[in-house]
């Protein structure tokens, strides 16, 4: 059941980033290299990933598998607790390395270092966005 949860949370991340970034949802006829909608994206798919992470280590946090510490001890009940542990951790690590006051252990570690790397590939891509759909206005402008 845990599985499936976990499973299906990483799918709806997927989903909601793919719908962002893929999709032509979001105009891409910018004149400007930096405009306020390429922001407002960056922050909904860092909130997107924050959230989604952090569901996933609660979740597995309040089916009794213990795969965050909290200053070298186990996240205590209750819910609200774990949650804002859970939740707390996936900034952490999606905006940087960690503080070490709570660390990942057993099957927290691949998580963290999935949400780490995605945190660090993440502003390389919006760079990349941007310089794309700025030569593509561009090229739109010429043609």
């Amino acid at each position: 059941m845990l599985l499936i949860l976990v499973g299906s949370v990483l799918g709806l991340i997927y989903k909601s980033l793919e719908w962002i970034w893929i999709s032509d949802n979001f105009q891409r006829n910018r004149k400007h290299l930096f405009s306020f909608e390429n922001f407002l994206l960056l922050i909904i798919t860092y909130v997107i990933l924050l959230v989604g992470f952090g569901f996933i280590y609660t979740m597995i946090e309040a089916s009794g598998t213990s795969i965050i510490l909290e200053s070298g001890n186990e996240v205590e009940p209750p819910f609200l607790h774990k949650m804002g542990t859970g939740m707390y951790f996936s900034a952490v690590t999606l905006f940087s390395l960690g503080y070490g006051d709570v660390v990942p252990i057993g099957v927290g570690r691949p998580l963290a270092m999935l949400e780490a790397l995605i945190g660090y590939l993440l502003p390389a891509a919006f760079v990349m966005r941007t310089v794309i759909d700025f030569e593509g206005s561009l090229f739109k402008e010429r043609g």
